[in-house]
């Protein structure tokens, strides 16, 4: 198995189609929703009113995600607290699991930039207040894009949230426990308080086409793979001697040094192929493709033997510290993409000797080619003629 030409990488965005809304309160009866905590919402002239509190009205439905979700309220008062929860993974027992399990979209005209309407409470802060005065309509619009969340308040989008990206620590016992959250969950309305009174006049919901980013176990998963495949690699390059380097356990063998300069040199071009596929996607080959195991199970098979291209030869011409530097800065490089990137990794395809792939499945390649070559470097220190030193 050969490798393949060198394309540049550019980002490449998909639209979602529109969709038609769908209305979750009918303006007449909480038919598909159910309250858990204390107080209620009333209805009044086709609105929900909060009453009381804390509580947590839901809708039991369904799960949502991938979806922009739209909400139209007023508040009565400036000090009046109220909240959307999103991402819950299972319908909620106490308006404190929405809290501590999903995530708060805060509506709090009076609060700090971390706990004001739009943030996502003590998370991730708002970057400017739109919220309109005690008695005006304001519109909310949480977009749900996979794991990340994007809210918009009257027209302006005032906070994106990464989950991936550092939140403050947690200081008091009702502020979120800090974790991963579905991308897909439950969502709910709080009544915070007796003091607040928030009037809802929409709620709906408008479905976007399937996510095609990476999913929060996606994400996860390449991250430790990458991060795995880099330990291994530098314990062996970092750790052998300069006779231990050198060897070669025959004369048609590559040394450990060879080895990891090869590697050196691949894990930028195929990470540039992958990322080639958002700019100019294959078809999407349907079902016809390999599994993410079926990838990893291929690749390091060393039953398989596979020729480098000229270009990817190891030269000799690179010290041991260039050599490994090099390695570090591409593998840093593509760990940032695997825990950063929000672009559809997983609806954009590459044309590869494995058959066309998702330029995530590609990306699965790369630490995958790091392991196959990792037991390469295992049995030329296995060999007998290994230097002990």
């Amino acid at each position: 198995m050969s490798l393949w030409i060198l394309l540049a990488p550019v980002l490449f965005r998909v639209a979602a189609a529109a969709a038609e809304p769908e209305q979750l309160f009918n303006g007449r009866d909480l038919t598909g929703w159910r309250m858990t905590g204390p107080g209620r919402f009333d209805i009044e002239n086709g609105m929900l009113k909060t009453v009381g509190g804390m509580g947590l009205l839901y809708y039991e439905r369904r799960k949502i995600g991938n979806a922009t979700i739209r909400v139209v309220f007023k508040t009565t008062s400036e000090r009046d607290n109220s909240g959307i929860v999103i991402r819950m993974p299972e319908a909620p027992p106490d308006p404190w699991y929405g809290v501590h399990n999903g995530y708060e979209v805060q509506i709090d005209g009076a609060g700090d930039e971390w706990h004001s309407t739009g943030a996502i409470y003590s998370l991730s802060k708002v970057t400017s207040r739109r919220q309109r005065a005690a008695g005006e309509w304001n519109t909310m619009e949480i977009q749900l894009k996979g794991p990340l969340t994007v809210v918009s308040l009257n027209g302006e989008v005032v906070n994106r949230f990464d989950p991936s990206q550092p939140v403050p620590e947690r200081k008091l016992w009702h502020e979120p426990v800090r974790g991963p959250r579905p991308d897909a969950g439950f969502i709910g309305i709080q009544n915070h308080d007796e003091r607040s009174t928030i009037y809802f006049k929409e709620i709906s919901v408008t479905e976007a086409e399937p996510f095609r980013g990476l999913s929060s176990r996606d994400r996860s998963w390449l991250m430790s793979y990458l991060h795995a495949t880099r330990k291994q690699y530098l314990d062996v390059a970092e750790g052998v001697t300069d006779a231990q380097w050198a060897y070669k356990p025959a004369p048609d063998k590559w040394s450990i040094g060879e080895i990891a300069e090869h590697l050196a040199a691949t894990e930028r071009f195929l990470a540039d192929y992958a990322l080639s596929g958002l700019k100019n996607p294959a078809p999407d080959p349907g079902g016809k493709r390999l599994s993410d195991e079926a990838i990893v199970k291929v690749m390091t098979d060393r039953t398989s033997k596979a020729t480098a291209p000229e270009p990817l030869k190891p030269g000799g011409k690179l010290t041991r510290e260039e050599v490994i530097s090099r390695f570090k800065r591409e593998r840093d490089r593509n760990i940032q993409w695997a825990r950063t990137t929000g672009d559809p990794a997983r609806g954009a395809f590459v044309r590869t000797p494995l058959g066309t792939l998702d330029v995530y499945q590609v990306m699965v390649m790369v630490a995958a080619h790091t392991e196959r070559h990792l037991a390469q470097m295992r049995e030329a220190q296995e060999s007998a003629g290994y230097p002990a030193k």
